[in-house]
C-alpha cells in the first residue's frame, strides 16, 4: 500500500514537472521571439526604417500594449538574426557615427565666454591702434624731416653746379683762345639725372678748337689738364687764394702762356678794374712749377734749396716787380740746389 502510494505521488510529480517544462520552453520561446523582434526594432530605428503598425493589437493575438509592428513586410536580411562580429561592427561604426555627432554638437555649442574675449581683444585693438598712430606719426616727422635735407641738398648741389656750369665754358674759352682761334673751345656739363643727381653720375665734354666732338678719355694729356683747370678755375673762383701744384706738367709752351695769361687777369696784377666780382678779380697764386714761361710772369720767385751744412732746407725770396720793366722774357731766378721753385703772383703772400 505505501509503495502504490509513493508511485502515485512520483507520477504526478513528474506530470507537474513535465509542464512546467512545457511552460518554460514556451516563455522561452516567446522571450526569444520578442528578443528578435527588439533587435529588428533597434536595427530598423538605426537605420531609419518605418515599420508598419497594427492599429489593433487584437487582430495578432498580442496582449501587449502600446502600437504592434508588422515585421512580416520587412526583407529577410532584416528579419534574421544578426551574428556577432557583424553587431560589434555596427556598434563600433555606431558608435563613431555618434561621437562625430557629439563633436560637431559642441563645435556649434555658443561659446559664453565670448563676450568677454571679444572686449579684451577690443582693447588690445585700441592699444595697437594708439600705438600705430604714434608710429605713424613719428614716421612722418622723420620723413618729413628727411625730405627737407633731401631738398636743401638738392637746392645747394644744384646751386653749386649751376654755378659751375655758368663759368666753365666761359673760362674754358679764355683758356683756348688765341690769335688763330679767337672764340676758343667749347665745353659741356650735363646731369646724368637732373631730378637725382645724387644717384648718377656728371658728364663733362670739352671739345679744343678745330677738333670734333669726342669723350674726355680720347683727348691728349695736354688737352684734359686745360680741361680739368677749367674746372677747377670755374669751382674756385671767384676765391681769394689759390695753390696750383705742378699742373703744367703736361702742357706745352702754347697753353702754358694761356694758363698764366688767365691767372694773372684774375690776380692783382691784371686788368682787376675792368673785371666783373662774379668773374674774379684780385685772385692770390702760389704756384709749383718747373717751367720758365711761370716764372717769367711772377711777381716773386721762391727757391727751396737743401743746406748741406745743416741738413735741412732753406728758403730764398726774390722780388720781380723791381725788374718788371728791365728784365728779359727768359729771365729764371735760381739759387743752390732747386727742389721746386714756386711762382707767386701777389707780394703780399709773402709778408
Amino acid at each position: 500500500m505505501v509503495l502504490q502510494e509513493w508511485q502515485k505521488k512520483i507520477s504526478a510529480e513528474i506530470t507537474s514537472i513535465s509542464k512546467h517544462n512545457r511552460q518554460t520552453k514556451s516563455k522561452e520561446g516567446h522571450i526569444e521571439q520578442n528578443s528578435r523582434k527588439q533587435e529588428i526594432l533597434e536595427k530598423c530605428e538605426l537605420e531609419q526604417i518605418d515599420l508598419p503598425t497594427i492599429s489593433d493589437p487584437m487582430d495578432t493575438g498580442e496582449s501587449t500594449p502600446g502600437p504592434v509592428f508588422y515585421f512580416s513586410t520587412l526583407s529577410r536580411t532584416y528579419q534574421q538574426n544578426m551574428k556577432p562580429a557583424e553587431r560589434e561592427k555596427r556598434e563600433v561604426d555606431f558608435t563613431q557615427k555618434i561621437a562625430g555627432l557629439i563633436s560637431e554638437i559642441e563645435r556649434t555649442t555658443p561659446n559664453l565666454k565670448a563676450l568677454d574675449q571679444y572686449k579684451d581683444l577690443l582693447e588690445k585693438e585700441e592699444d595697437v591702434t594708439k600705438e600705430f598712430e604714434v608710429a605713424k606719426n613719428e614716421e612722418k616727422k622723420v620723413t618729413d624731416e628727411y625730405n627737407k635735407v633731401k631738398r636743401a641738398r638738392y637746392e645747394l648741389f644744384m646751386k653749386a653746379f649751376n654755378h659751375i656750369y655758368g663759368k666753365i665754358d666761359k673760362i674754358y674759352k679764355q683758356l683756348k683762345k688765341s690769335n688763330t682761334h679767337h672764340l676758343g673751345g667749347t665745353t659741356y656739363l650735363n646731369l646724368d639725372n637732373e631730378d637725382e643727381p645724387f644717384l648718377h653720375g656728371i658728364k663733362y665734354t670739352a671739345m679744343p678748337p678745330t677738333k670734333y666732338f669726342r669723350d674726355m678719355e680720347q683727348l691728349s694729356e695736354g688737352e684734359k689738364t686745360v680741361a680739368a683747370l677749367a674746372l677747377l678755375f670755374s669751382i674756385h673762383i671767384p676765391s681769394p687764394f689759390i695753390i696750383l701744384d705742378e699742373v703744367d706738367a703736361a702742357l706745352d709752351n702754347l697753353n702754358v702762356a694761356k694758363v698764366v695769361g688767365f691767372i694773372r687777369s684774375k690776380s692783382y696784377g691784371g686788368a682787376r678794374l675792368t673785371q666783373d666780382p662774379e668773374e674774379g678779380c684780385g685772385l692770390q697764386n702760389i704756384v709749383i712749377s718747373l717751367k720758365n714761361n711761370f716764372y717769367d710772369k711772377a711777381e716773386a720767385l721762391v727757391d727751396v734749396y737743401r743746406d748741406a751744412d745743416r741738413g735741412c732746407s732753406r728758403t730764398l725770396t726774390f722780388d720781380l716787380t723791381k725788374y718788371r720793366e728791365s728784365r728779359k722774357d727768359n729771365f729764371l731766378f735760381c739759387c743752390g740746389t732747386t727742389m721746386f721753385r714756386l711762382y707767386v703772383t701777389d707780394l703780399r703772400l709773402l709778408i
